[in-house]
């Protein structure tokens, strides 16, 4: 994935030592300089838009909670610089054996936990486990799909004990599959995939992840003053970690600020060292070398809960997604490098065998038309029998968010005479908790890859998907992608023609209107050295150091 800048490295709000006058000759006042170097705490400051959901790995699923999770904890395997996947506890990573249905990954034995246990294959496997259980009601347990005996786990005809990993010894790991799953080794990069500590989990009960002190850390930071809803934390460097010698920040303090003016200030008066900036401070920004694009594949769209009479009109969603223009967004409210979109799944995931783009493979699926849009439109009212419709569009609480919802807002009911929106903007938090529970007709929400290829969008509106919060049902589209993870899983022509056929088939029936492609906009200090914006997976600060 492409980067018009890769940050090399990221600034640190350090301590100032004050140094006294006297008759001082300049070799001691040179001495002085570099001690002073030396013993200088390395702080660094970084700027989160919104709130820490959840510490617990079996339940994250925001990009928030990932960012944080990938820093005080490790697995298997993470993210290169290019995003393909390189050793962490693994020792290398594996080819499969039996026809692509196993996986033995052997550990690095130098591991700890932040309380000094060792790091064993059995903390993974106790892990993958709890994740797979429909116990705990994981979000993310469907990434398991795939794994040997997941499917009668999940409609409960086996336990999740039964689940097709085990610890062969204390640090080799054997994973047995169903099927093949040609991305596994970017999965296993995720944190989804990370070990959790059984002893810690089962002490702390309700407890476990709902504040930093009732967790234990594997990773090069623990993560500490957080009581599960403030808007600030730390990541502490964690001596227990196993290449803490190679760790150079002390510190990551993280300050959640939700008006991209006010971060704007604070990062002008050196007060923060990393900021997100989007609409006209992006643009305001355009000539400065201390900005940065992350190009990555992420989709932002309006979701339809298919509970509501009037998102569930399909007449109405092609009138919603004939009005959308997704060109002037990204002009007009978004200006942060942030794309136009053609169908659901983005532009960035290629074709491992010919290399040949999936979103252009499959060709132009979203129009924007104010003629077409007004036909579906009158053809809508005609089905629901009322002139006058109305729903409620739910957001989250941040300026972009706002802006964006807003502009939506005006567009449809400017382009859709008869509509009114209503726009209700939430904390982050809550807006995944209302999409969870069915709560909303129209959520604006967005997605980023969790691993390169194009199931991991299309399953999104899958049946029995857990993020499929809509409900949408067809059969012609879910028979699709079981074929394209079964049947065609190990010929990559077919199985690209048919996810080709899939996000065609979810373009047709519209369950999510596609807004736009997004990009990644940061004002990162010079002298911040090693952070990397990724395509996929959030920044390693265990990489970053301070040259000033």
């Amino acid at each position: 994935m492409k980067m018009k800048r890769i940050v090399q490295g990221m600034m640190v709000a350090s301590l100032t030592l004050l140094v006294g006058c006297g008759n001082n000759n300049a070799k001691k006042e040179k001495s002085d300089d570099k001690q002073e170097a030396k013993t200088e705490k390395q702080v660094l400051t970084v700027v989160e838009s919104s709130e820490l959901p959840t510490m617990d790995i079996s339940k994250a699923t925001d990009v928030v909670s990932f960012s944080a999770i990938s820093n005080v904890m490790e697995g298997l395997y993470e993210f290169a610089d290019d995003s393909t996947s390189q050793p962490a506890l693994a020792k290398e990573v594996v080819e499969p054996t039996d026809d692509g249905k196993k996986y033995t990954i052997a550990l690095k034995e130098d591991g700890k936990w932040s309380n000094g246990d060792p790091v064993t294959a059995k903390d993974f496997v106790y892990s993958w486990q709890r994740s797979a259980d429909p116990k705990t009601a994981s979000e993310y347990s469907h990434l398991f799909e795939g794994f040997k005996n997941y499917e009668d786990i999940k409609t409960g005809k086996k336990p999740a004990t039964e689940l097709g990993v085990k610890a062969l010894d204390d640090y080799t790991i054997e994973i047995e599959l169903d099927h093949p799953i040609p991305y596994l080794n970017s999965l296993l990069a995720k944190p989804t995939f990370y070990p959790q500590h059984q002893k810690t989990v089962e002490e702390k009960g309700d407890k476990y992840a709902t504040n930093s002190d009732n967790l234990v850390y594997n990773g090069a930071f623990k993560l500490a003053n957080w009581d599960g809803t403030n808007i600030s934390w730390k990541y502490e460097k964690n001596e227990n970690y196993r290449d803490a010698k190679n760790v150079k920040l002390d510190e990551v303090n993280v300050e959640v600020v939700k008006e991209n003016g006010t971060s704007l200030n604070m990062f002008q008066a050196d007060e923060v060292d990393v900021i997100q900036v989007k609409g006209e401070f992006a643009q305001q920004q355009a000539g400065n070398e201390d900005l940065v694009v992350r190009e990555y594949p992420s989709s932002y769209y309006m979701q339809y809960n298919f509970d509501n009479k009037l998102a569930a009109n399909k007449s109405f969603r092609q009138a919603v997604t004939y009005t959308v223009d997704s060109e002037q967004i990204v002009t007009n409210i978004l200006g942060d490098g942030s794309k136009e979109i053609h169908g659901f799944v983005p532009t960035g995931i290629v074709n491992p065998k010919t290399g040949g783009d999936f979103a252009k493979d499959s060709g132009n699926l979203k129009e924007t038309s104010s003629e077409k849009a007004k036909a579906a439109w009158e053809t809508a009212k005609k089905e629901l029998g009322n002139e006058k419709l109305e729903f409620t569009l739910l957001a989250s609480d941040t300026d972009s968010a706002k802006k964006l919802a807003e502009y939506i807002q005006g567009t449809l009911e400017e382009g859709l005479p008869g509509l009114k929106v209503n726009v209700s903007t939430v904390p982050f938090a809550n807006r995944l908790d209302k999409m969870s529970k069915g709560d909303f007709d129209i959520v604006l929400a967005g997605w980023a890859a969790t691993f390169a290829d194009p199931y991991d969008f299309l399953q999104l509106a899958k049946t029995g998907t857990v993020q499929n919060y809509g409900k949408w049902e067809d059969a012609e589209f879910t028979k699709l992608l079981d074929d394209s993870s079964t049947t065609y899983v190990n010929d990559v022509d077919k199985r690209w023609e048919t996810l080709i056929a899939a996000h065609k088939r979810m373009m047709e029936e519209l369950p999510y209107t596609p807004v736009y492609q997004s990009s990644e906009s940061f004002l990162v200090k010079p002298h911040v050295k090693g952070l990397v914006y990724r395509s996929l997976g959030s920044p390693y600060y265990k990489n970053v150091s301070i040259e000033k």
